[in-house]
């Protein structure tokens, strides 16, 4: 009774051992200046249902495969051209993908844009943009900041915030927006990506827009609202910014348009490939190549010069073979691997009998390897001591006859001189008929 007892307490530590824990995420999450963290940024991902979260859930984005990698920087804002920011801020970060409007509608899109963040205990806010546009770098800085998020972060949390900032935009005309944002922590669990498996919490935020502009030229303004938009973000403990972000807009229900995902990942390397090589004796193609790729991220394929897929190719004559190997994300490289003959004596083989009955099987005697000694001599002699064939190299196997005759069948006695002042071979060969 009691070896049963011990058995179920044992099974039930394991088995909530091996369960996610709730975690709390507070500013010690978030980054700080000089953190430098490398994402992956894919701009579409299909299939994605954002009702599938809850408590101790497993989110499965191990097949997620990017466009494009780039490192978040948190920077100073002394070291922007925004140096007002210095005051107002934390830090900032590159922004390399800024809001489409208004710069869709004046055609004149900014440079050298920057967000600018205030972290603090209670709550991480943004508190403005900086931005170069024809030339001169303006300092957007919001009204009311954009709370992102409010500390601490624990599952079911929810909390709100507006945010408003306008700027001018130098001879062209305004630009406003105003923004509501509506945080719910709706799942907890474990987050698995290309990079690893986390515990993680996830943050829905629904995002409601509205830009207002003036062009100067026409002396006009209007409101634009924006669709809905939403950011479902995955953090871990220390984890400073999600490990896994993806936005959306709206579409009707559980349908959305996927706008952009990222997440933290290792760095795209290309693969670089080595191989494995098994050289032959020629004629009999007993070579084989292996391709040893490093770099990449797998699965990896594998295509060969001639027609092959798979890692190991074998049965090959001397030669070269370029294999082209293709990672998970698309990275490739192409190599050439070479199977050298084999140039000494363990590839001969010399066969004891020949048919030379002109049906296209062994019709000659040949002797494997033997053209790879150039300067060799054969001599072979009828069962009465006559020679019937006579060469210096093989080039040209014996066809079994004698002056253009075929000879009888039976045993003939040859000699073999590799002429390397060491190797003679002496043997009968028998012509079957």
């Amino acid at each position: 009774m009691k070896v049963k007892k011990l058995l179920l307490a044992t099974a039930l530590f394991f088995g909530i051992y091996s369960v996610s824990a709730q975690i709390t995420i507070t500013s010690n999450d978030m980054p700080n200046v000089s953190d430098n963290i490398l994402i992956s940024v894919n701009t579409s991902l299909a299939n994605f249902n954002p009702s599938l979260t809850g408590a101790n859930y497993t989110w499965d984005y191990s097949k997620l495969v990017p466009d494009s990698q780039r490192y978040v920087n948190f920077v100073s804002a002394i070291s922007t051209p925004y140096t007002l920011f210095l005051f107002l801020s934390s830090y900032g970060t590159r922004n390399y993908t800024p809001d489409a409007i208004p710069w869709s509608i004046l055609g004149t899109p900014p440079t050298n844009v920057y967000d600018f963040y205030k972290k603090t205990g209670a709550a991480y806010t943004m508190v403005g943009e900086g931005l170069t546009e024809a030339g001169a770098a303006i300092p957007g800085i919001y009204s009311v900041a954009d709370q992102i998020y409010a500390f601490p972060i624990n599952y079911l949390n929810k909390d709100s915030s507006n945010s408003a900032f306008a700027f001018p935009i130098p001879n062209q005309g305004y630009y406003a927006k105003k923004q509501k944002r509506v945080n719910h922590v709706d799942g907890w669990g474990t987050l698995i990506t290309p990079y690893g498996t986390f515990n993680t919490i996830r943050v829905k935020s629904i995002l409601t827009i509205t830009d207002s502009i003036y062009i100067d030229t026409v002396h006009f303004g209007f409101k634009i609202p924006r669709p809905i938009a939403y950011e479902y973000k995955w953090f871990g403990t220390g984890s400073k910014i999600p490990l896994l972000e993806i936005d959306v807009t709206a579409a009707g229900g559980n349908n959305v348009t996927v706008t952009r995902a990222n997440w933290q990942d290792s760095a795209m390397t290309v693969p670089s490939v080595s191989f494995t090589q098994q050289n032959t004796c020629p004629i009999v193609n007993e070579g084989s190549l292996t391709a040893n790729v490093t770099g990449g991220r797998y699965p990896l394929t594998y295509l060969w010069s001639n027609g092959k897929t798979t890692r190991t190719i074998s049965n090959l004559a001397p030669g070269n073979y370029d294999v082209t190997v293709t990672d998970k994300y698309g990275k490739q490289v192409t190599a050439t691997g070479t199977v050298d003959p084999i140039q000494n004596l363990s590839c001969l083989n010399i066969p004891n009998a020949f048919t030379p009955d002109g049906d296209g099987v062994n019709d000659v005697w040949n002797i494997r390897s033997l053209t790879e000694f150039t300067s060799c001599k054969v001599e072979i002699f009828n069962p009465w001591g006559s020679l019937v064939f006579k060469s210096t190299g093989y080039g040209t196997p014996w066809d079994g006859k004698y002056n253009g005759e075929p000879v009888p069948a039976g045993a003939y006695y040859y000699i073999i001189d590799l002429n390397n002042n060491s190797n003679k071979y002496t043997g009968t060969v028998t012509i079957v008929k």
